[in-house]
């Protein structure tokens, strides 16, 4: 009698494994077939003119289509879910999520994430940044259509005349030497200072106003200007209280999606969800 090798007993567990599956395979929803080979279950779907259920992936960064997407997807009798996460100015819809009951797949989604308008992005970009003479004029000069020039006593200028102003800022060291010599004693003291001037006006505070987001509203945004005396003139914009804006835009951006959604078979909630 001859005896069977490793590989032969493998084959043989292989095939009874897999004819165990044969009747419970015909009970799935979904039809499926068992292969040999390490005992795989397939889908047939892919085999089939249709697919068996709805599912896929949505993204946009419009809050209109995805709004509209959402609700057309939405099922009254189960409603679908939205997900928002203000904090990253995101959001997630899931239309097969089902109930504790019935639960369903969670891979039939459509998200939302919001993108930053060229004039927000390039106000970001500068905050807090050092800027030369040349780097500030240029950039005031082409975000003019945005800005708001203020002097020290809150008076309006126009953006040539603030660009006019930090391009023809100079720097003067000044420094002077005392001495003191007595019988017994002396006294040596040196004092240095610098002082930066300007031929006109210049701005110590901007306004920028433009819309942070698509979709969203006008906002103003404050900008203080910082000037640093060193051996060539060097300019900070600082945005006041960043963060509270930020905050504000997330608020705003939540109430809106939940706004649009009322009345509307999709649920919201303040969070983020993983199936």
């Amino acid at each position: 009698m001859s005896q069977l090798d490793g590989s032969a007993i493998a084959q043989i567990q292989a095939l009874t494994l897999g004819a165990s599956f044969l009747e419970d395979v015909k009970r799935t929803d979904c039809p499926v077939s068992v292969l040999p080979k390490d005992i795989d279950v397939v889908s047939l779907e892919r085999f089939s003119e249709n697919r068996f259920r709805f599912r896929g992936f949505m993204g946009t960064t419009s809050i209109d289509d995805f709004v509209r997407y959402s609700v057309g997807y939405a099922n009254a009798d189960v409603p679908a879910r939205c997900f928002i996460d203000a904090d990253n100015m995101s959001a997630r819809s899931v239309f097969n999520i089902g109930t504790l009951a019935v639960p369903g797949h969670a891979d039939n989604v459509a998200e939302i994430q919001l993108k930053k308008t060229a004039p927000f992005g390039a106000l970001l970009a500068i905050d807090g940044k050092r800027l030369n003479q040349k780097q500030i004029a240029e950039w005031l000069e082409d975000w003019s259509d945005f800005l708001n020039a203020f002097d020290a006593d809150g008076q309006v200028m126009s953006i040539a005349q603030a660009a006019s102003a930090v391009r023809r800022v100079s720097i003067k060291q000044m420094q002077e030497a005392d001495h003191e010599d007595g019988d017994f004693s002396g006294k040596r003291s040196l004092m240095q200072s610098v002082e930066a001037t300007s031929k006109e006006i210049m701005p110590v505070a901007f306004e920028f106003k433009c819309v942070p987001y698509e979709g969203l509203g006008d906002r103003r945004l404050s900008l203080r200007n910082s000037l640093l005396k060193s051996d060539e003139p060097c300019f900070v914009l600082r945005i006041v209280q960043l963060e509270a804006q930020e905050e504000e835009i997330a608020i705003e951006f939540r109430d809106l999606l939940i706004s649009k959604f009322d009345g509307e078979p999709v649920d919201t909630f303040i969070g983020n969800f993983k199936a």
